[in-house]
């Protein structure tokens, strides 16, 4: 790695800027004609806006007087600056923190000295030895859309904007690739072509790389071909995803966190570092994304990173000389501190999950790992604690467990969530000697309102179907998606089986209500089938099998109606296969 120059080696002094007044698209051809991807809008010798290629997303591509309108209105203001003196590292820290790509330098006196951006952060970062040690498929992303050529400019600028990505994959009849990129929507405002197709606007054929490719060799790509975006594919030559130029500075990042961390056990057998490992140290401290915190013996802190400022909003001279009590949230006992302490004393290392307090009060988990420093004596001279914000990790595990006993599309229980809770309440039932109902349900007519209309316009019918379906029952029974346009509900602990047709007719009636979908009125049914614990079966799959039965025959004998299981179905059951 390089020593940790200043940006002012490498910022653009050239600034492309244009009046308030100006046009979009003229804006567009200027940028284009640059090979710029940024703008700044300029008035009476003052900075006060910049439109970049990720802000033609949030433009109406279908509507052509959207192109002519003043570039002020869709401007972002203020625009944010750097100081000139800051270094590489610190300004990766900024453009991975704050989620631009574009910084105004400036100097002390707060007067414009150029442009930087986040492509000159991975070009001048000297890391081309790591880079050479990385495979592509180490931060291959996965879930770029995939859009059809036929597809209009309008739909696709909606897609990436919904997706919240800079680029989409085109896909064409005869199976090929293309790419279109924010850069090549800028083009086309800039020439007022909204009218046209992805398929003829988009970049083709998308270039490639193989997934197991150094990302030093994809670097290069980038560089000498002058783009962004590299398709990824497997050994049987299938795309697997995308690989872009902010990949490459999330890479750089994760290496200098590692070598801090090999720094920091070197630390531990020796403080005569040598000036190489020193500088090194220093750059990874005021770089690296995790929250640093040294103190001395006693535990007084001496020193933390610009990192530890932006996870907790504390200042350096607002902690030094404090203990780290001062972060606690109150969520652990002094037991839970005593067993870290045994532990740092013991091992001479702790790790685990902690729960800390931001400076405005907010509570957070993070992931805190703390060494101990000897000197030669091996006495304790210092610990070094290096944390994480695991919040928006947390919040993922808790989604993807949710994702994992709920439908994606409605958030009703899925078929194992169903499952699980229907053999809990035949047993409950069992116990307690009371009823369960069981109801298959069936959306009449749903695949030709799918096909005509299309499926975002099926996906809100039966979003607003599921809503329908758990309005019409209680709280604390279960409505579940088992798949397509099939549903299903438990009705637990029914004192009085006479109030099972009434929830029925009162599904039935809801559902056929009429509904407004994206400017279409809609009207549509359900088929219900009913079956009942211990009347019917006393096992769950049987009632589900024999609910879906009633079901068919509601269905048959003209739909919009509901059935209740009845013993001369039982033919038809073991004839016709259903979902368990």
């Amino acid at each position: 790695m390089t020593a940790d120059v200043s940006i002012e080696r490498i910022v653009h002094p050239d600034i492309l800027s244009c009046a308030p007044d100006t046009p979009l698209s003229v804006a567009a051809q200027r940028m284009v004609a640059a090979r710029c991807s940024s703008i700044l809008v300029e008035d009476k010798g003052t900075i006060i806006g910049i439109w970049t290629e990720h802000d033609v997303l949030a433009l109406d591509a279908s509507d052509p007087k959207t192109f002519l309108a003043p570039i002020s209105e869709h401007m972002t203001s203020p625009v944010k600056t750097i100081p000139i003196t800051a270094g590489l590292g610190e300004a990766a820290l900024r453009f991975r923190e704050e989620k631009v790509r574009h910084f105004l330098a400036v100097d002390d006196a707060g007067a414009c000295k150029g442009i930087v951006t986040q492509t000159d952060i991975v070009l001048n970062q000297g890391i081309e030895y790591y880079l050479s040690l990385r495979e592509v498929h180490a931060v291959l992303n996965r879930r770029v859309p995939l859009v059809a050529s036929h597809l209009s400019l309008g739909e696709a600028v909606h897609t990436m904007r919904d997706a919240r990505t800079d680029a989409i994959v085109v896909v064409y009849p005869d199976g090929s690739h293309g790419i279109l990129t924010e850069r090549d929507v800028m083009r086309l405002v800039g020439a007022s072509q909204p009218g046209a197709n992805v398929g003829e606007l988009a970049s083709r054929p998308l270039i490639t790389v193989a997934v197991n490719a150094s990302l030093y060799h994809a670097r290069t790509e980038f560089t000498e071909r002058h783009i962004r975006h590299l398709g990824v594919t497997g050994a049987d030559g299938e795309l697997l995803g995308l690989v872009t130029f902010s990949d490459i500075l999330a890479s750089i990042e994760h290496d200098y966190v590692h070598q801090l961390r090999e720094t920091l056990k070197e630390r531990e057998h020796s403080l005569a570092l040598s000036m190489q490992h020193q500088r090194l140290a220093t750059k990874v401290f005021e770089s690296t994304l995790e929250g640093i915190i040294v103190t001395n013996a006693q535990r007084i802190i001496e020193s933390v990173n610009p990192a530890f400022t932006q996870i907790t909003g504390y200042k350096a001279h607002e902690v030094i000389g404090q203990t780290p009590a001062m972060l606690s949230s109150g969520r652990h006992d002094a037991t839970f501190y005593q067993k870290m302490f045994d532990e740092l004393a013991a091992n001479g290392h702790w790790q685990g999950e902690i729960w800390n307090r931001r400076r405005n009060g907010e509570v957070y988990p993070e992931w805190l790992t703390i060494n101990t420093v000897r000197n030669d004596e091996g006495q304790i001279v210092n610990y070094v604690g290096v944390f994480a914000d695991i919040t928006k990790r947390k919040a993922a595990e808790e989604q993807m467990q949710f994702l994992a006993y709920h439908d994606g599309l409605t958030g009703l229980p899925n078929r194992g969530l169903f499952l699980d809770r229907l053999h809990h309440a035949v047993s409950h039932a069992h116990r307690n000697h009371t009823i369960v109902a069981v109801m298959f349900i069936d959306v009449d007519n749903f695949k030709p309102i799918n096909d005509t209309l299309g499926h975002h316009i099926g996906d809100q019918l039966l979003q607003t179907v599921a809503q329908r379906l758990v309005a019409s029952v209680r709280e604390a029974d279960t409505v579940a998606r088992l798949g397509g346009d099939e549903f299903t509900i438990i009705l637990e602990s029914i004192a009085d089986p006479g109030d099972v047709p009434l929830v029925a007719q009162k599904i039935v009636d809801t559902v056929s209500q009429p509904m407004r979908i994206d400017g279409h009125d809609i009207t549509t049914t359900v088929s219900v089938g009913l079956s009942l614990y211990p009347i019917d079966s006393e096992h769950a799959e049987d009632l589900i099998r024999h609910a879906d039965m009633a079901m068919y025959m509601s269905k048959k004998g003209g739909r919009n109606h509901y059935r209740f299981f009845t013993a001369d179905m039982k033919q038809l059951v073991a004839e016709r296969p259903v979902a368990t």
